[in-house]
């Protein structure tokens, strides 16, 4: 009687450790134009894409991808052409550095305007900030502005 169950209870614990194993299929590795490394079944392109072995845990040359960039970007700014992709990032860290330095303008002007400020905690109670608090949080603002907003 009590054979059954083990028998039962060892074919599936062989049927789980095997399962894996024959379920596996290939995942590929590849670095895009940007140098970012991706991983997946379904590469763009299985000829320049590296066949990952996942058995093994195969760790990844990110590190070379890295260098592989780096010698691009050099190789460009001595050309002397700036990177696109460099401008537009600096582009849209300006329009959200303009964005913060807006509302930090805001939240001063509430900050001296209104001698009642409320917050809400973690714990969601509100509760007025005291006369100490909105000099000090005010002081904060003035200190943001100044240090990022001066261009802006």
């Amino acid at each position: 009687m009590i054979k059954k169950p083990l028998l039962l209870l060892s074919a599936l614990c062989l049927t789980l450790l095997l399962s894996p194993a024959s379920h596996a299929g290939k995942f590929y590795k590849w670095v895009d134009s940007q140098g970012v490394t991706h991983y997946g079944e379904n590469p763009p392109d299985t000829e320049t894409a590296a066949v990952v072995n996942v058995k093994t845990g195969a760790s990844s040359d990110q590190e070379q991808a890295i260098e592989k960039l780096e010698e691009k970007r050099k190789a460009a700014e001595a050309a002397g052409q700036a990177p696109k992709e460099e401008a537009e990032l600096d582009q849209k860290n300006r329009e959200i550095m303009a964005n913060n330095c807006k509302i930090q303008r805001q939240n001063l002007a509430q900050l001296k305007a209104n001698r009642r400020v409320k917050e809400t905690g973690a714990d969601g109670e509100i509760r007025y900030l005291g006369e100490e608090e909105i000099k000090a949080r005010m002081k904060e603002v003035e200190k943001y502005i100044s240090e990022n907003c001066k261009d802006l």
